[in-house]
């Protein structure tokens, strides 16, 4: 038993890896994106170029968290009180409805970037 509580703990661990990963490699692409966009002037041309890499950024984030959320709710199965699993509960809370907001405006963004 005390095995398997191991191979858990290392598949959240890798999970949680894994979207903490997304997200710092779509924050360095979003940034060489605006950096470039603002040596080369395009981004005072055409606001578009800002909403893209906005839209961009909040898809690697909900994807990101998406990562993190499944590796919380992996480490409910391995919490060894109610309490553990009350935090892991809150959190995932959070994230969720971090998710969810993110996902609106990403919505919101999605519809300018269409209309121009």
């Amino acid at each position: 038993m005390e095995k398997l509580h191991f191979i858990l703990v290392w598949i959240q661990h890798l999970i949680s890896f894994a979207g903490v990963f997304v997200i710092l490699s779509g924050i360095i692409w979003a940034l060489s994106s605006y950096i470039f966009y603002a040596i080369t002037g395009q981004l005072t041309n055409e606001n578009s170029k800002l909403n893209s890499i906005r839209l961009y950024l909040g898809r690697v984030l909900i994807l990101g968290l998406e990562f993190i959320v499944a590796a919380d709710l992996i480490g409910t199965t391995t919490a060894p009180d109610y309490y553990s699993v009350g935090i892991l509960a809150i959190i995932v809370l959070i994230r969720t409805l971090l998710s969810f907001s993110l996902n609106k405006e990403i919505m919101g963004i999605s519809d300018k970037v269409a209309s121009s």
